[in-house]
């Protein structure tokens, strides 16, 4: 207890001081005007910024925030603020940084998806007060079904589009995969159009059952912006993609709290459908102002697709199975434990998932990018970059994760008294969550090391034990049971195959 009251007077001391004088003066010769001036406005954030926002959400939102009005004094919150700050400095800035490229890359885009993902941590308390847990549940197995799909929509020929040395035939690759997207999109609409009535069963939602046509538009778009972000990864255009990912998540958000103001039911789904609607308008400029139609080729399409049959083959199948088992959860629970269940899970876990996301998100894209060369030019510098990226990722979540498994209760009591239970079940898969995401900064070693054939075994093992652990415990009244035991062999899965593809590297060395 000590301790903790010595930590606390350190650091309002350590904050005090900072707007002593001599201090400033201090910093001003050390680091120049530049630096101190990005330090003040950081610390103003915190300190002022941060206090009225806790403020106005006690206001409007939970008493419960009134609490963390004075946290901003007592604990150091600068892994929020100072990102966000330093990049919109290094946006409007001309003068170059003694950066590393990797380093200015991952900055740029963890800036961009705090700045996301931060967006819907301050709407999703608003959005609990104006819909259910049915309500997210429906949203949930929505989003579920078109991302599963919309991943696998090109036949994974996106993925392909980092690996060719020549830009031309990269191009092709991204032609080849918006036509594919397209022919399964039109593919799966026909088939919903003859069985329709198993959305109702699935989503348990009459909103879909009646505008089925929703889904296959979705899984188009999905698939298309994948690629998309891609090519835009090969050519190292993060300023565009740091971009869009604030607007794909902002127009998210508050769409759907406007309809949620409305009283519309449907409007987390049709949040998530405008925003991927903008972020299309947007690749699609992009494409017609930067390629050239002449550089389409039917002749190239068609090597490349020879050349990369083994990623529509294997890697289309792996994918699947992938998604289902990490982003399938909710409509297995929809399935086996109702609506309101899966609501509280997907809020669960998308609340969790959202820091996290900070950055191994943005670590895997740029290392994709990275990897995907040094494999030809540095083993040696690979293996070592995959080891110090994981490592760096456990002692960044593996806090993050005890603090919400101990107090997640507390924590989502904030959304209302209905989603308290959220951050009791939030408890049975932090195991899963934490292996899952050691492994997902790096998951692309497997696609450079060729081994889509292991993979498809691997997701393919994964998600049958999920189906069937939810099938067994169905005729429990509880879900803990199988939370526990499917995130426990989850967890499993990725430790040896994170293992697995250790090995393989230390081989090619």
């Amino acid at each position: 207890m000590w301790q903790i009251i010595n930590y606390l007077k350190h650091t309002l001391k350590h904050k005090l001081l900072f707007w002593n004088t001599k201090n400033i003066k201090a910093k001003l010769v050390e680091y120049g005007p530049t630096f101190l001036i990005i330090l003040i406005i950081v610390e103003l954030i915190e300190h002022l910024g941060l206090p009225t926002l806790f403020y106005y959400l006690g206001n409007n939102v939970h008493d419960l925030f009134y609490l963390l009005i004075p946290a901003p004094l007592l604990i150091c919150l600068h892994f929020l603020t100072t990102p966000i700050i330093f990049f919109i400095y290094i946006y409007f800035s001309k003068k170059k940084k003694p950066f590393s490229e990797f380093f200015k890359n991952t900055l740029k885009l963890i800036t961009s998806i705090s700045i996301a993902q931060f967006i819907p941590i301050l709407i999703t308390p608003l959005l609990t007060q104006f819909f259910t847990p049915e309500n997210f549940g429906a949203y949930g197995a929505y989003i579920s079904i078109c991302t599963i799909f919309g991943i696998v929509a090109s036949g994974k020929f996106d993925t392909a589009i980092m690996l060719p040395k020549q830009k031309l035939d990269a191009i092709n690759l991204l032609f080849l995969s918006l036509f594919m997207a397209s022919i399964f999109s039109v593919i799966f609409f026909s088939l919903l159009n003859i069985f329709k009535g198993s959305i109702i069963e699935i989503t348990k939602s009459k909103f879909l059952y009646q505008h089925y046509y929703i889904i296959p538009i979705s899984i188009f778009l999905i698939s298309a912006n994948i690629s998309i972000t891609t090519w835009l990864n090969r050519v190292k255009n993060y300023n565009t993609i740091a971009q869009q990912n604030i607007l794909k998540s902002s127009s998210n958000a508050f769409t759907s709290l406007f309809l949620g103001v409305k009283n519309i039911s449907s409007g987390l789904i049709l949040g998530h459908l405008t925003s991927i609607i903008l972020i299309s308008i947007w690749n699609i400029s992009y494409l017609i102002k930067k390629l050239n139609i002449g550089d389409l080729n039917m002749i190239l399409i068609r090597r490349n697709f020879k050349n990369y049959i083994d990623f529509f083959k294997f890697s289309t199948l792996s994918s699947l199975f992938n998604s289902f088992s990490n982003l399938g959860m909710t409509t297995l629970i929809i399935i086996f434990f109702g609506p309101k269940t899966a609501g509280l899970y997907f809020l669960a876990e998308k609340l969790v998932a959202i820091p996290i996301s900070f950055i191994t998100n943005s670590v895997s894209q740029v290392y994709f990018q990275k990897a995907s060369k040094l494999f030809y030019t540095n083993k040696v510098e690979l293996l070592n970059l995959t080891n110090k990226i994981q490592k760096n990722i456990f002692f960044l979540i593996f806090p993050f994760l005890i603090v919400a498994s101990i107090w997640g209760d507390d924590i989502f009591s904030i959304f209302g008294n209905e989603w308290k239970q959220a951050g009791i079940i939030l408890k049975y898969f932090t195991a899963f969550i934490l292996l899952k995401n050691l492994y997902s900064p790096i998951s692309h070693i497997g696609d450079i090391l060729s081994k889509q054939k292991l993979l498809l075994i691997f997701n393919v093992s994964l998600f049958l034990c999920q189906l069937i652990t939810f099938y067994f415990f169905k005729d429990c009244n509880n879900i803990k049971p199988a939370l526990l035991t499917a995130s426990f062999l989850g967890a499993i899965h990725y430790l040896i195959l994170n293992i697995y593809m250790k090995k393989e590297l230390i081989k090619k060395l």
